[in-house]
């Protein structure tokens, strides 16, 4: 089996950390970004199967993050989790294609499910 690449972008080390072990634990491989501005870093130089993101981050947010991610990779898919309700926010991730969204705090279990429905061929 090929080892599925995730990017999981979340300023909150403990919620980017418990994701990042729970997906390991789960077979997948995952890279870890603490904000917008490293997840495009790390965009430049590897392609992710799936990217796992907050909505609401400091520097650059999710919405930043998506357009990058479609443009630079338009058939990665993108599920967002967030705390926080942002219509304006989620209706412009819709328009960009994010495949789905979770709310924190996250049900890992939910998590899991909706990763390997977005990973599927």
């Amino acid at each position: 089996m090929v080892k599925k690449w995730i990017l999981v972008v979340d300023d909150e080390q403990i919620s980017r950390e418990g994701v990042s072990e729970v997906l390991s634990d789960e077979g997948y491989e995952v890279v870890v970004a603490a904000d917008g501005h490293e997840a495009i870093t790390l965009l430049a130089s590897f392609q992710p199967d799936l990217v796992l993101t907050d909505l609401q981050m400091p520097r650059l947010n999710e919405v930043e993050v998506l357009r990058h991610v479609k443009h630079v990779a338009p058939s990665t898919p993108v599920i967002i989790f967030t705390s926080h309700v942002l219509i304006d926010a989620q209706r412009e991730a819709q328009r960009l294609g994010v495949q789905d969204y979770l709310n924190k705090p996250l049900d890992f279990d939910e998590m899991i499910r909706r990763v390997a429905k977005a990973l599927r061929p």
